[in-house]
């Protein structure tokens, strides 16, 4: 089996927002993006310390892809809590996701993908799993933010 060619990184996270814009149901195409470092970019709906993340950890050869929540400490904790209790709904339709307080009192709902190195095979499971995250969990997201 022949090898895919390796994107660079701003090939493989502009497919990816280009991807996963065409693929999203159109009420959820009116993301804004974000770049961190070269092996990261960020999508959120108007609030950034809430968003989308897709980051290439290549010391780990995986791509990490989930929701983040990044804002004050006690904003944090109302997630994880507001989460935590529908991670039964969240795993039927996400089963590889997990929930967890992060680095710096942050919340992540995430799953990795193998991803040795950023190619084409990892650009399609990377835009499936970010259009499952989206379309699963920015409904939950809308109804904590009115919590």
């Amino acid at each position: 089996m022949a090898r895919a060619a390796v994107l660079a990184p701003g090939d493989f996270f502009t497919g990816l927002r280009k991807s996963v814009k065409a693929k999203l149901p159109t009420e959820r195409r009116g993301f804004q993006t974000t770049r961190g470092h070269s092996r990261l970019t960020k999508l959120h709906y108007g609030r950034p310390e809430f968003h989308y993340e897709v980051w290439h950890h290549t010391g780990a050869g995986r791509l990490e892809v989930g929701l983040h929540f990044e804002g004050t400490a006690d904003a944090n904790q109302r997630a994880l809590e507001f989460f935590r209790a529908r991670m039964v709904e969240i795993k039927a339709r996400l089963p590889r996701a997990e929930l967890e307080p992060w680095d710096r009192g942050w919340t992540r709902l995430y799953e990795t993908l193998a991803a040795p190195q950023l190619d084409v095979q990892v650009l399609d499971a990377g835009v499936e799993t970010l259009c499952s995250y989206i379309t699963t969990l920015e409904p939950m997201v809308e109804r904590f933010e009115r919590s």
